[in-house]
């Protein structure tokens, strides 16, 4: 998912961080549980990932048709549409017994998703740019955090314990309560922080804006890095849920282990930040992937399972360490007025890497056995941390 800078130390702002924790955690609640729902309607791992790689590719839909929607349809109406909807499509899961429903519920599912996100970061920025905020106010995703720290660890106890329709139930809950926050705040209050301020029409079309973005200094590095990155999300939140499942463990511990893997994004975010304001992107950038990479390999050649299980949480200090990264080096190298034009390419890059992960996942299983997982992706974080160490040098 992609995460939402929020200016939570702000009296007024703290509305947007009160929503994105919502929305993480009940979108997150049901994370450790929905590869093994998939997986018991589909009954092969091969076709759970092309099914995740599918959703992937909706999203990427999605994201493309969102330039068009949000011009024409006003974001409030589409904050409280989309909490709504996602809350009935989670509550839905329940009466899900084939593969064609579930698509269709979870294709208008991920929509309703990806357009709340970007609502609700559209709200942040022009609520930043209206009080004068700094940057640095809202750099931290900390309520993002604790979401999907929340999510994983609850909706894992609760599916193991009710079951995946009370767990359903539940994320659907959740996120009613979104639509009834937003709705209390937006109609209710008629809550300052709230701007209602149509899109501007963004100029060019979309294929120049994809060349002026990967001709920009540092659109290319954070575009990939951003899709790497990505990569590794995709993997971690589909295939190390069927691999704690299929190693014997239960979805309380699958719960557990997503949201343990938070916990170095909390812990490292500020630092990693500080580091690159004064000595660059590169060591961390590199470091981060090649963490990833041997830890990787190491679960590939370990017979142990809950030695893998402890090295799957580590594996995210690597990813902590690029994430703060994306959006710094494309803003710092991207002028103001180009941000709206040239943001929508750069997020291309979070439905690509949701298609690629279970795509490579797919392709692996048609020839080699589960484990070999880990030595593919294994190879793919490798080459990224020696593609970033050679070509970061001037970032």
């Amino acid at each position: 998912m992609h995460p939402i800078r929020t200016h939570h130390k702000h009296p007024e702002g703290k509305i947007f961080a009160w929503m994105v924790l919502i929305l993480y955690f009940g979108i997150t609640f049901i994370y450790p549980i929905f590869p093994s729902f998939v997986k018991e309607i589909v009954k092969d791992d091969k076709f759970v990932s092309l099914f995740y790689s599918a959703m992937a590719l909706v999203t990427l839909v999605a994201a493309l048709s969102s330039t068009i929607i949000f011009r024409k349809v006003d974001r409030a109406k589409i904050t409280r549409w989309g909490f709504l909807v996602a809350g009935l499509t989670f509550l839905s899961l329940i009466f899900i017994s084939r593969i064609t429903e579930l698509t269709v519920v979870r294709t208008i599912q991920v929509w309703a998703n990806l357009f709340i996100i970007m609502a609700i970061s559209l709200f942040v920025r022009d609520f930043a740019t209206a009080r004068n905020l700094g940057e640095e106010e809202g750099l931290f995703y900390r309520y993002t955090n604790i979401g999907c720290f929340l999510g994983p660890l609850i909706g894992g106890f609760f599916a193991e314990q009710f079951g995946y329709e009370i767990t359903f139930i539940i994320a659907a809950i959740i996120l009613f309560c979104g639509f009834g926050y937003f709705y209390s705040k937006n109609t209710v209050q008629n809550h300052p922080a709230i701007i209602i301020n149509s899109p501007k029409t963004s100029t060019g079309t979309f294929f120049k804006n994809i060349k002026d973005n990967f001709s920009t200094p540092g659109g290319v590095e954070s575009y990939f890095m951003t899709l790497f990155l990505t990569i590794w999300f995709g993997f971690r939140g589909l295939y190390i849920p069927l691999y704690i499942i299929a190693s014997g463990y239960t979805e309380e511990m699958s719960g557990l282990i997503l949201a343990l893997g938070i916990i170095p994004f909390i812990l490292l975010e500020v630092k990693v930040g500080e580091y690159v304001e004064k000595k660059g992107i590169r060591i961390p950038l590199a470091l981060g992937f090649l963490i990833i990479a041997a830890i990787l390999f190491i679960i590939f050649v370990s017979p142990y399972p809950i030695l893998n299980l402890i090295l799957l949480i580590l594996g995210n200090i690597g990813a902590a360490l690029i994430e703060p990264l994306q959006e710094y080096t494309l803003f710092k190298n991207m002028s103001k007025e180009d941000e709206n034009r040239l943001y929508g390419v750069h997020m291309t890059a979070n439905p690509i890497g949701f298609f690629l992960a279970p795509a490579i996942g797919a392709i692996t299983l048609i020839f080699l056995s589960f484990n070999y997982i880990f030595l593919i992706f294994g190879i793919i974080m490798l080459f990224a941390s020696g593609a970033f160490w050679f070509k970061s040098k001037r970032l």
